[in-house]
């Protein structure tokens, strides 16, 4: 009787899947580059291009030149008057030329509205407002000699918000309410 012995072959393992691994890894590198140059190569995106008006006719041209030294005129001829307001919104000052007068007439209130907890008292009242305090104070009718200057204590962006649009808002309400010219100097833009 002959007795088998069974023999083993060592056999060497697979490495299909170990190079179909590889293979996966090195093209996924491979797109990579190619999605990284093709991005540093692009060509940045060009900046819109602002449209540049044509010159405007000499007749045009004419009109604009007369207006503004119309209107140069009209603001020169007008008194200054500067409104100093302070940072907490309260009108401390009126100065015309060489004469100040101090004053302590607040612009804000406390609101009972939960979204606005300051309120500008120039809505509410017309009496508030900052061209009819001048009025008042100066004892003329309307303001259609003068030249309101308001004069923030703090540049007009530390402000807080219910006096910066009031203060805007008044000064159309200026015109309309006492045919005065105003405006907003703000002292971020004045040199030292």
């Amino acid at each position: 009787m002959k007795v088998r012995t069974r023999r083993y072959v060592r056999r060497p393992p697979d490495l299909t899947s170990l190079f179909d691994v590889l293979f996966i890894v090195i093209f996924v590198a491979l797109i990579r580059a190619a999605a990284a140059q093709g991005a540093a190569a692009a060509p940045p995106k060009p900046r819109p291009v602002t449209p540049v008006p044509p010159p405007p006719s000499p007749a045009v041209a004419a009109l604009r030149a007369a207006a503004l030294e119309h209107l140069q005129n009209d603001l020169a001829g007008r008194t200054s008057v500067v409104v100093r307001v302070s940072a907490e919104g309260q009108i401390t000052a009126l100065e015309i030329g060489t004469t100040s007068q101090p004053l302590d007439v607040p612009l804000l209130e406390h609101s009972a509205d939960p979204d606005a907890a300051i309120a500008y008292l120039g809505d509410r009242s017309a009496e508030l407002r900052v061209c009819r305090v001048v009025a008042v104070h100066l004892g003329v009718p309307d303001l259609a000699s003068h030249l309101v200057i308001i004069a923030p204590a703090v540049p007009l962006a530390d402000l807080k918000r219910a006096l910066h649009r009031g203060l805007h808002d008044d000064l159309l309400r200026c015109l309309a309410d006492q045919h005065g010219i105003a405006t907003i100097i703000d002292p971020a833009t004045l040199s030292p």
